[in-house]
């Protein structure tokens, strides 16, 4: 390989493991498979290390140089996509199986906007109506929360095409998504305000992150874990900034 391919593998490889990040996966993952791809080529990987805003790598080729490349993660665009993970872990274990030649790199395709998913809307109306029904809630409690989730995806898909700030995007659909929930229980009685909130905080609860931050801590990877749970706390107290406003505004739960 001439040194401009050999640079542009680093780079790519790099941005195969951002990716990877943005997609919700653990560091100690992403330093694997970059470190597995840099092996699969004949180099020999002197450090590579991810946190939860930079992947950097370097590496030893076989003249004997040394290059060193970051590649930076923007926390606004991750998330949680189990699907397009598996697709860049199955373009990685192809090329760890079957390097291929620079020109040939396969392509992961970024994703560009939110698209809107009926899986994901419907995911949405179910959870936040069953675990309204399942904490309490009689039917229609149920069915008042699955519509105010459905505003809620409304109110995800805005954030991701003006990538609003999560922190205050929380606090702001909390805010909104508890006003409706006042509004509409004051308007049918035999409504249960408190089922129909508990139901739709659920759909916020960053659970995932939260227990991300603690094994990332088991695997000694200490910012990227004390990262993970300073977001997971921020956008606990976001949650209940949130409704507590809704609430107080509407004279309480009761």
């Amino acid at each position: 390989m001439t040194q401009m391919q050999e640079e542009t593998l680093v780079e790519y490889t790099l941005d195969l493991g951002r990716q990877m990040m943005e997609c919700g996966a653990e560091a100690w993952r992403a330093d694997n498979t970059i470190a597995r791809i840099f092996r699969a080529y004949g180099l020999d990987v002197l450090d590579v290390h991810t946190m939860a805003t930079q992947t950097a790598a370097t590496v030893k080729f076989p003249d004997g140089r040394h290059y060193t490349s970051t590649c930076m993660i923007q926390p606004e665009k991750t998330g949680t996509n189990l699907r397009r993970l598996e697709g860049i872990n199955a373009v990685a274990r192809r090329l760890c199986e079957y390097p291929s030649d620079i020109e040939d790199l396969p392509v992961v395709m970024p994703v560009k906007g939110p698209r809107w998913s009926w899986s994901v809307f419907a995911g949405y109306l179910l959870g936040a109506g069953a675990f309204a029904v399942f904490f309490g809630g009689r039917l229609w409690d149920g069915i008042v929360a699955a519509l105010i989730g459905g505003a809620i995806y409304l109110m995800e898909q805005f954030r991701g095409i003006h990538r609003q700030n999560r922190t205050i995007y929380t606090v702001v659909a909390c805010f909104l998504s508890g006003l409706l929930a006042r509004w509409i229980s004051s308007g049918i009685p035999g409504l249960r305000l408190d089922m129909i909130v508990i139901g739709d905080i659920m759909l916020f609860i960053p659970g995932l992150s939260l227990v991300n931050g603690v094994r990332e801590l088991f695997y000694a990877d200490i910012l990227t874990g004390v990262y993970r749970i300073i977001e997971a706390l921020l956008g606990t107290g976001a949650i209940a900034v949130g409704y507590a406003a809704a609430l107080l505004i509407g004279g309480g739960l009761l």
